[in-house]
Parts: C-alpha cells; structure tokens; sequence
C-alpha cells in the first residue's frame, strides 16, 4: 500500500480514477448531483487533479498530446504533478476537509502511480518519499471497461478524434490501475454498463461513508 497522509480531518474525500474513456467524468457527475441534493451545495467541493497549474505547461501539453516524446523526460513530468498535487492537497484539499466539506476529486496521484508504472518507472523512492504529504482519501472509485471499449469510446469523441493516443501505454495504464485497485482497496465500478447501473455501487460506498454525517 502506498504511504499517504492520514485523513483525520471532519470532511471527506472523494476520489474517482481510471484511463481516458472508462466512464469515469459521468460516474463523478451523478456522485456530485446525488451528494448535492443530500448535503446542499456549499458543502461540496469539486476539484481536478492536475490542475492548471501543470496542465497548462508546455511539457504537459507536450506529453499529452504530440505523438513524438523523444525530448520528454518522465521524471520531469512526475515532478511536475507531484508538486501540484503536494501543493492542491495543502492550498485547497486540506483546508476544505478540516471545515468538515465533501472533497470529490477528478483523478488523484493514483494516476501519477498507473502512469509511472505503466512506463517501466517502479522504484521511484523519491517519488513516494514525497507522496506522504498527500492524505489518503476516504474512498477511490476506479471507472473500468476493458482498454479497447476505452479506446472507442475515445475515438468517438468528436473533440478528440485527431488526438494523439498511445493504445499500448492505456492498455498498461489499465493494467497498473487494476493492481492498485487491489493494493490500495478501490471500489471498483464496471462502467461498461449503463451508467445507472455501475452508479448503484457509488451509491452503496457512499451511504456506508457518509452514514451519521448529516
């Protein structure tokens, strides 16, 4: 199990992960719509790892979208979102949980790890030295479908048709995400059935999460 930050604070963090076109953004959506109408709007807090901060760079950028990475050195984009993540957990994560607010978060450093891992990157002790400053959440949602259905789904997408996509690294992505899935206790959601369906699992975690906290 990867060594984070304890959670000891009054809130709740919520994470959901999963590669690209898993059904992950939609599982979210319902998640935030249901605990709104529970809880009010003011005690949910909406967040995206990366955020901006990193997202918006020129490696970034790079990385994600140019099909040639041969100037791009990984270490460099782990740094990058590493100390984004360090950063968001102690501007934004931390304060929201110690005012007792729901924390639902897009993507989170699991993300970091399946990536990372899916590259041939494993004994980064430097990268986890520095990942104990980032609390643990209370529950992570991993949206999975088998990496070709992702890939359709991708495909599909009308604003994303032409970009560029590494099928073997989201096939390894997927692949690292299901070990971690059992490593650090996911909840699990097969997203390759209607969206209604895989959220009735959501519903279930987060009745036993959130129980007495009214």
């Amino acid at each position: 199990m990867i060594k984070l930050g304890k959670q000891k604070y009054a809130g709740k963090l919520i994470v959901f992960e999963g590669t690209d076109g898993a059904g992950k953004t939609t599982m979210l959506e319902k998640t935030v719509a249901y605990l709104r109408e529970r809880y009010g709007e003011n005690r949910i807090i909406v967040q995206k790892q990366p955020t901006d901060l990193s997202r918006k760079t020129k490696l970034f950028q790079k990385m994600m979208y140019c099909s040639r990475h041969d100037e791009i050195n990984y270490r460099a984009v782990q740094l990058l979102t590493l100390s984004d993540r360090v950063q968001h957990n102690s501007e934004i994560i931390i304060p929201a949980l110690k005012e007792g607010k729901i924390v639902v978060c897009d993507r989170y450093i699991y993300t970091s790890v399946a990536n990372m891992f899916a590259r041939g990157y494993r004994h980064e002790k430097w990268f986890f030295d520095a990942a104990k400053e980032i609390v643990r959440p209370d529950v992570t949602f991993l949206a999975y479908v088998p990496p070709e259905l992702a890939i359709e789904r991708i495909k599909a997408r009308p604003d994303e048709c032409t970009r560029h996509l590494n099928e073997p690294l989201l096939h390894n992505v997927s692949k690292e995400f299901l070990r971690l899935s059992k490593s650090e206790k996911f909840v699990k959601l097969d997203t390759s059935q209607p969206p209604e369906t895989a959220f009735e699992s959501v519903k279930n975690a987060l009745t036993a999460l959130t129980e007495g906290n009214r």
